[in-house]
This record gives structure tokens, C-alpha cells and sequence, in this order.
């Protein structure tokens, strides 16, 4: 029993921190469709999405030297074909960040937390505090949020941590009030263009 209970809050932990870099429910946002013309391309068979960066694998590779409109045949019970429905370079962002949750700690106590880490953070390296002191399971990578859209996170965090007026390694407090999450963010990496493209599945 108890390690049922254990499974449920370590899940629901992960699922409220997902949430913050994938926020937006409509994944086809950054092609271009309007929402009838993405429901008929799901009327003619599935729709997925391929990242350069997330995705090496050997179909991934052979999809991605594809140019629009071309497809590939999966050979086995079912004759599948993969066609490339668009292509295109779509705007990334990367922060390493330390999680603070407002339903376990006060405000007063997260901010006063954050400054002290801010002074440790002039000796020691972000990774290291963020494996100490995050309070959800990315902590393990050093609080690293890998590469996400803009239009995958709510609109306060995007104005707050990735406007350009953010300077290289700087780091900086980020609340989210409503959600009660609040952060330590260290603008680790440059944005970055990676290919995306959109793929439909049919049955031949």
C-alpha cells in the first residue's frame, strides 16, 4: 500500500512540473493550421510530431531527409505510410531552473530561500544547488528543462524568463502566483532554431 501511495506522489509531482513546459494543449500551433484543417488531416489518419533534437532514431532520421509532401512505407502486419506534412525551424529555449512549491513552503520562506541560494550560487554551481534544493524530480538532471517552445509554457513565465532582455547566465526569480510555483532560473543556453515536422500515419 504504501508503495502505492509512494508511485501516486511521485507522479503527480512530475505531472504538476510537466505541466509548466507543456502548457499548451495544441501541439500544432507553431505549423501554421487552424484547428479545421489540422481535425481533417486526423480524419485521414494520425498525426505526430518529429523533433531534431528529441528524436534520433532511424525512422526519425529518414523521415527528417524527406522533403514535404514525400512518404515512406513501413512494411509489417499493416502496410503503414508516414508523410511528411510540413516542415519547419521552429524557435527552442533552455533554462536550468530550482523548483519551489507554494503549498509546501510560505512565500516569506521560499523568497527568503531563493536569496540565500542566490549568495551560494556566487561559489557554487546552479546544477549542484538545483540537486539540493529543487523541489520536483528534474533535480536529478540539475534542474536542466531541456529544449521547449515558447508557446509551451504560460504566458507569465515566457514574459518573465525568456524575454531577450535576459543576459547570458544570469540568474533571476520567477512567480508564478496563481499555480503557487515559484522559481530560480539560470539562463543557460542561447535559443536555438530546431527542426520540427509534422507527420501523418495512414493504413494502405
Amino acid at each position: 500500500m504504501k508503495s502505492v501511495l509512494l508511485l501516486i506522489l511521485l507522479s503527480f509531482q512530475l505531472h504538476s512540473q510537466n505541466n509548466l513546459f507543456r502548457h499548451n494543449q495544441d501541439p500544432y500551433s507553431d505549423f501554421d493550421y487552424s484547428e479545421k484543417e489540422i481535425l481533417e488531416l486526423k480524419s485521414e489518419g494520425n498525426l505526430s510530431i518529429f523533433n531534431a533534437e528529441k528524436h534520433n532514431s532511424n525512422l526519425a532520421n529518414k523521415l527528417f531527409e524527406l522533403s514535404e509532401g514525400k512518404s515512406i512505407t513501413l512494411k509489417g502486419r499493416e502496410k503503414k505510410k508516414l508523410k511528411i506534412i510540413k516542415k519547419k525551424n521552429v524557435e527552442h529555449f533552455r533554462v536550468n531552473y530550482i523548483y519551489f512549491d507554494g503549498d509546501k513552503m510560505s512565500y516569506e520562506e521560499i523568497d527568503k530561500l531563493r536569496d540565500r541560494i542566490l549568495m551560494m550560487n556566487k561559489t557554487q554551481k546552479f546544477e549542484r544547488l538545483a540537486q539540493r534544493y529543487s523541489m520536483d524530480m528534474n533535480k536529478n538532471k540539475g534542474g536542466d528543462s531541456g529544449w521547449f517552445k515558447k508557446s509551451s509554457v504560460p504566458e507569465d513565465f515566457k514574459n518573465a524568463a525568456l524575454s531577450s532582455i535576459r543576459a547570458a547566465n544570469e540568474t533571476f526569480k520567477v512567480d508564478l502566483e496563481d499555480k503557487g510555483w515559484y522559481y530560480l532560473i539560470l539562463k543557460s543556453y542561447s535559443p536555438q532554431l530546431i527542426e520540427e515536422i509534422l507527420v501523418l500515419e495512414t493504413i494502405e
